[in-house]
């Protein structure tokens, strides 16, 4: 069983990686940091002393279900060896262990043995199971023997009604008798009380986990929060108990599915009520004029439309894990944000029954994918929200049952949270307790599509929607960006349709106008090629000169070489930056830690004016092994020797947003800030002079690339130079300065004209790294997916075909055994992969279905500004190079999305005459121009007129 396996794999590595780490450090106590000695592993160290049999799925394990949902049967071993071993007298151990297996009954000697496969015998579970379920298939759906049918159901006890037994269709009455014989909720209900684990059985470690983050130490919160661990482990319903949870999503319901709503037969005083208020109505109605009545009309559609959008109720999926959650009882429910180490634990003050502080959950703000407001101060407060339960229910299977209270161990829904939760949050009656990590999930959404109303005034039902669709989907992100646009994030093209479809039925109910899919790229540098498109070595002695290699710099910009000279507005300070392309082992180390640069983030920056972050101890050891693997990646390239002295102490920050794939880094001579790795190295230097306007308009730089305001991907900035103006005094301050808070009096003097000196650096330097990353080879980056494909041999040249032409590559392809499958693995570009999947489900004739999953960013091989410049590529190509430009063609696109100017021509050439025949001129006449040759005729006569007028 192939889930087997991945268990398996997925343990070995597990205990691996733990054994490896534990001799690691053991290693480096030992050694005391001596680097040269070699540490051997033994990869077999625990795998024989530890016990594994629990982790598989074996039907004599007793943990595998054999189910048909659409039937409505299903069983385990267990059912028929308890049946069994009443009718052979054979014990129900016994049959356990051999009912699943090479096994065969001697049915003379009532004993079982092994190898019935090599004596032709049938197995037990053949024998005992699969032949008994055979053959009530075979009398009901085959045969339809009445007779048959009347046996079993007598010999199983069964009662079927006898609108199943003389339903036409024989599935009906197959379930009838399934469902009764073998049903499937108790078979899956009884599996998971007996072997899914209790929540008595919570190890302390998954407690920590839950509770904070694993960038965060759990020493770090308040003596009240590290208390609720008991709490946790007890999983106690008492009184005294505080109450926790956690809200993991909210689902939507029809409100007509709530107990409360369910319809019941009327009393005989509410008949006559209602044929009353009938009555009265249309008695009303006679008396009204016409317009009284388009108006009521008017005024009984918009009651319609409100019990409509009513319709939909979110209720909250929760797990209680200490305490007892009733109705009519007051919790705070805490947002992912919120911190108790902010909070004043003693005086709290909080806003009763405020959805999350003073931001709304029901609007989707500007900027912001989760929805919630864009500006980001307040403290705790505004995280936490005091509320009370209304509504209780159990789910039980497509309908819920309400109930008063709900005890510590159960999953449940509670209703009325919608209000205060966006997409999980944590419930609690002790503001000690913190927030849950949110959910994450594999699939990240990376295909996005703007959405709007094709009717302007449906605008306000569109945000109404779009918020509920966000709380109503885990996985979809969405926001409203600054030109207005509402953009929807979803995983992939099924799920796109899906929260389409939510949306115009269930949530905004309105019709939508989608647009095509906005595809991310991503924008890097490369080290200057060595060979043209021709494979030829680049000398100077065939480069032709014909164009710019980039028209998006100036003249002056083109001739200063790779390092770029910036001024702030008013002449005081000078910067002197270098673009450079980061190893890509480096790039793949920094995109996969995304969290420990987080953490090392949060432990260098204040956090709400309460300290610094302290971090685990499991945390600083991976930081620290982040920082070695990165000297490593850095050390093997030859391009970066000259920062081999402390290179890693140099960095002033990773960017975007602190945490990307980009790096700042300080080459000034003689003076170098607290690097990025203090918190690493147990320092609290605290930033000085305009360091942080120096990161921040480097945090905005690779924002937004130059090439089509894409993010940047692998690219290092290293700030060369930074010096200052003479000052009055005639001294001039030059680097040394910069460790020292003062500020320079030509900086006093001149900022206030062209503002604050801090904003003119950031924008100088935000301007500075893009003309340094212009003046390098630029390209774009593209995400790629990884494309398995399962396929027969007759299907494999049509599908290759059509990879061909979605710009894919094939990976790896090699035949199942016992099989004429072929397992294919390939690369498809995300913007050649919409409609892929259907084109080639076309192509095959159905032999062929692809899994698309995101896998990395891959550099598109072609230069955006490429143009023709050795005499090879203009013998070849010619002085156009009208050949397609990939990479071009991407970024063009992109920038008109985005309303940037595009290097395009409309007219190539003006002053060329158009010849039309008169049959095409006759046609033009008829469709296009005939409102513009009367726009002329009467302009023609408003100038000719005048004119006529004066000479008579």
């Amino acid at each position: 069983m192939w889930v087997n396996a991945i268990t398996g794999g997925l343990f070995t590595s597990e205990l691996m990686e733990a054994a490896a780490n534990s001799k690691d450090i053991g290693s480096r106590a030992d050694t005391q940091g001596d680097k040269e000695e070699e540490v051997m592993y033994d990869w077999s160290d625990g795998l024989d002393e530890t016990d594994d049999s629990a982790l598989y799925f074996s039907p004599e394990a007793g943990n595998v279900v054999f189910a048909s949902a659409l039937d409505g049967w299903g069983f385990g071993v267990s059912h028929f060896a308890e049946l069994y071993s009443k009718k052979l007298g054979i014990r129900q151990e016994v049959l356990q262990r051999t009912l699943w297996g090479n096994f065969y009954l001697n049915s003379k000697a009532k004993r079982i043995f092994r190898g019935a496969t090599a004596k032709a015998k049938k197995p037990l579970f053949v024998q005992f199971v699969l032949d008994n379920i055979w053959a009530v298939y075979d009398a009901v759906v085959l045969q339809r023997d009445k007779t048959k049918i009347e046996k079993i159901v007598g010999s199983l006890g069964l009662k079927i009604p006898a609108r199943d037994s003389r339903h036409t269709d024989p599935r009906v009455h197959l379930a009838a008798i399934c469902s009764q014989w073998l049903p499937l909720a108790p078979a899956v209900l009884a599996m998971a009380t007996s072997h899914l684990p209790s929540p008595l059985q919570l190890e302390p470690s998954r407690v920590e986990r839950l509770m904070c983050s694993t960038a965060q130490s759990f020493d770090s919160f308040p003596v009240q929060t590290q208390q609720l661990s008991r709490d946790f482990l007890v999983c106690s319903s008492s009184e005294d108990a505080p109450t926790i949870g956690f809200v993991s999503k909210l689902f939507c319901v029809d409100h007509s599915m709530l107990p409360q709503n369910q319809s019941r037969p009327l009393t005989m005083e509410e008949i006559a009520k209602r044929r009353a208020a009938v009555k009265q109505r249309l008695k009303d109605q006679e008396n009204l004029s016409s317009t009284e009545k388009s108006q009521k009309e008017g005024e009984e559609d918009g009651e319609k439309r409100e019990e409509e959008e009513e319709r939909s109720v979110f209720l909250a999926f929760a797990r209680i894990y200490s305490g007892t959650l009733r109705r009519g009882q007051e919790v705070y429910v805490l947002q992912p944000r919120y911190d108790p180490q902010e909070m004043d634990l003693d005086n709290p003050r909080l806003c009763q029954d405020d959805p999350a502080g003073s931001s709304s959950l029901g609007h989707v703000g500007p900027g912001n994918a989760n929805g919630v407001g864009a500006d980001g101060g307040g403290g705790a407060e505004r995280y936490a929200t005091k509320v009370k339960i209304t509504e209780l229910y159990i789910l039980m299977g497509r309908g819920v049952v309400q109930v008063e209270s709900v005890p510590a161990g159960n999953v449940l829904g509670i209703g009325g949270l919608d209000q205060h939760i966006l997409k999980s949050a944590t419930v609690s009656t002790s503001l000690a307790c913190p927030a849950f990590r949110p959910m994450s999930f594999a699939a990240a959404p990376i295909l996005r599509v703007a959405v709007e109303p094709n009717n302007a005034s449906d605008t306000a039902a569109l945000s109404r929607g779009m918020s509920l669709l966000n709380q109503a989907d885990a996985s979809v992100e969405i926001s409203l960006q600054a030109t207005g646009e509402y953009i929807l994030s979803t995983a992939g093209e099924v799920h796109l349709q899906r929260c389409l479809d939510d949306l115009r039925d269930t949530f905004a109910k309105v019709t939508l106008s989608v647009s095509a899919p906005i595809v991310p790229f991503r924008e890097t540098i490369i080290p200057p090629p060595k060979l043209d498109t021709l494979n030829e070595v680049i000398s100077e002695e065939n480069v032709v000169k014909l164009a710019p290699v980039n028209p998006l710099l100036s003249e002056g910009e083109r001739a200063e070489g790779e390092i770029v000279t910036v001024q702030t507005p008013n002449k005081a300070c000078t910067l002197l930056i270098q673009a450079k392309p980061l190893p890509e082992r480096v790039v793949g180390l920094l995109s996969s830690s995304t969290a420990l640069l987080k953490a090392l983030y949060l432990t260098t920056s204040s956090s709400g004016g309460k300290g610094q972050v302290l971090l685990s101890s499991e945390t600083l050891e991976k930081l620290k092994k982040l920082r070695r693997d990165l000297e490593e990646g850095f050390s093997s390239e030859e391009s970066w020797s000259e920062f081999s002295d402390d290179f890693l102490g140099r960095i002033w920050g990773f960017g975007p947003k602190s945490t990307g794939t980009n790096v700042l880094l300080c080459g000034l001579s003689e003076y170098r800030r607290g690097s990025v790795w203090r918190g690493v190295e147990g320092g609290r230097e605290g930033p000085q002079g305009y360091h942080h306007s120096v990161v921040y308009g480097f945090q905005l730089a690779c924002q937004a690339g130059p090439l089509c305001e894409e993010p940047l991907r692998g690219v290092c900035f290293v700030l060369r130079g930074w010096n200052f103006a003479a000052s009055e005094g005639g001294e001039t301050t030059g680097d040394k300065s910069l460790s020292e808070d003062t500020t320079p009096p030509v900086v006093k003097t001149v900022a206030g004209s062209y503002g604050p000196f801090s904003g003119q650096l950031i924008s100088t330097v935000k301007e500075g790294c893009r003309r340094a990353f212009q003046v390098q080879p630029a390209r774009l980056m593209s995400a790629m997916y990884t494309c398995n494909i399962l396929a027969t041999a007759e299907v494999l040249g049509k599908l290759y075909a059509v990879l061909g032409r979605r710009n894919g590559r094939v990976c790896a392809e090699e035949m199942r055994e016992g099989s004429t499958v072929f397992s294919i693995q390939a690369l498809v570009p995300v913007a050649e992969s919409f409609g892929f999947a259907e084109e080639v489900r076309k192509k095959t004739s159905g032999l062929a279905s692809p899994q698309l999953f995101f896998s990395h960013w891959e550099v598109i091989p072609n230069d955006p500004f490429w143009v023709p410049s050795s005499e090879e590529e203009l013998l070849h190509f010619g002085e156009k190079a009208d050949s397609e430009n990939l990479a071009r063609r991407y970024m063009n696109a992109v920038r008109k999305r985005k309303g940037l100017a595009v290097d395009e021509k409309l007219v190539e050439h003006g002053e060329k005459q158009r010849t039309l025949k008169r049959k095409q001129i006759a046609q033009l006449l008829c469709t296009n121009h005939v409102s513009f040759l009367c726009h002329h005729l009467v302009y023609m006569s408003s100038r000719i007129l005048p004119f006529l007028a004066r000479i008579c």
